[in-house]
């Protein structure tokens, strides 16, 4: 079995921004800025009041456990159940219109605003810093609100920044049978024709059968199709795949929540020729470095857990039980 000189693998290039990269700068650094300054004001009023008492501490500290939860849309609603007005509340309305608006939720998010605006004291609310447009005095709420507003206008003219089109009808699709349940993929034969060709030539040849997904980032993508990763010994894991590579397309897709993308050695051109990796979650820096070729139709949450897998000690990157492939199919 030939083997690559470098392990075949994907890395955050430098690139010049897309245009989603340069909405993100655009837009979402703004609001996170509000949460920012507002988090500093909160701090200054609640350390210079010397009314504030042992409740009100133990109000914002129940408060920073919400925000850091594992799921803090839902610890947040809860705090705001029990703590329904004060500048506490207020904020965690906030920082509930910050996790709506990193889901893409805007209405969540100018829900939440407005439930914040309904509460907040003076220095959230009416109290204005120089953080608008031009630098014009603006209050916390209001810049946030503005941000909300121009994201998603913005996302509204560009349906297909944040997620890819529907695939084409008929799109041929692969089922991946694990060790841990059923992963179903359908592949963009018009976007990509040659990644997408080869894949299902690999798939009819038994080629991925009995491999791993030998690498993974926790929560970000998880990576397969080494026929190397077949043997016990880690160290060759990464290393393989058959002699050709597939020549780069511009397949205009982006790497969104679920999709199927080639791998490749460092700095080269062509894709490999067998490796890919599917990712757990949006992962923009990709975009334009590595070509996606299909989408995960079913099974997303099994690749969201293989992500988070335990990591061995003796190779960065590489899962303790790795997520096997029994089969690969045409369906």
């Amino acid at each position: 079995m030939a083997k690559h000189k470098a392990a075949t693998e994907i890395t955050i290039a430098q690139e010049e921004q897309s245009a989603f990269a340069a909405m993100v700068f655009k837009y979402k650094w703004p609001a996170l800025t509000t949460l920012a300054v507002a988090s500093a004001a909160i701090l200054y009023v609640q350390s210079a009041s010397e009314a504030a008492t042992e409740s009100q501490r133990a109000e914002w500290g129940q408060l920073y456990e919400a925000s850091s939860s594992d799921d803090p849309i839902v610890a947040l609603e809860e705090f705001t159940a029990q703590n329904p007005e004060g500048a506490a509340a207020a904020s965690a309305f906030m920082n509930q219109a910050l996790l709506h608006l990193d889901d893409g939720d805007y209405d969540g998010a100018t829900a939440s605003l407005m439930s914040a605006r309904a509460i907040a004291p003076a220095f959230l609310a009416s109290l204005e810093f120089p953080i608008g447009a031009d630098d014009a005095g603006q209050s916390l709420i209001a810049h946030l609100a503005a941000s909300v507003e121009s994201e998603a206008s913005w996302t509204k003219e560009h349906p297909y920044i944040l997620e890819n089109p529907p695939l084409p009808e008929g799109s041929p699709r692969v089922e991946l049978t694990t060790d841990l349940g059923t992963i179903v993929l359908g592949l963009d034969m018009e976007a990509a024709p040659g990644h997408a060709g080869n894949f299902i030539t690999l798939v009819k040849e038994g080629y991925y059968d009995g491999t791993r997904f030998h690498r993974i980032q926790p929560g970000g993508f998880i990576q397969g199709g080494d026929p190397n990763s077949r043997d016990e010994d880690a160290s060759t894991w990464g290393l393989g795949g058959p002699e050709k590579t597939v020549a780069p397309e511009e397949s205009g897709l982006i790497h969104a929540e679920g999709v199927l993308a080639a791998a490749k050695v460092s700095g080269a051109v062509n894709s490999s020729g067998s490796q890919f990796y599917l990712t757990a979650s949006p992962q923009y820096q990709f975009d334009g470095n590595y070509v996606v070729y299909g989408r995960v139709l079913e099974g997303l949450d099994l690749v969201k857990d293989a992500s988070n897998a335990e990591i061995r000690e003796d190779k960065a990157e590489t899962p303790v039980e790795p997520l096997t492939i029994i089969s690969a199919k045409m369906l």
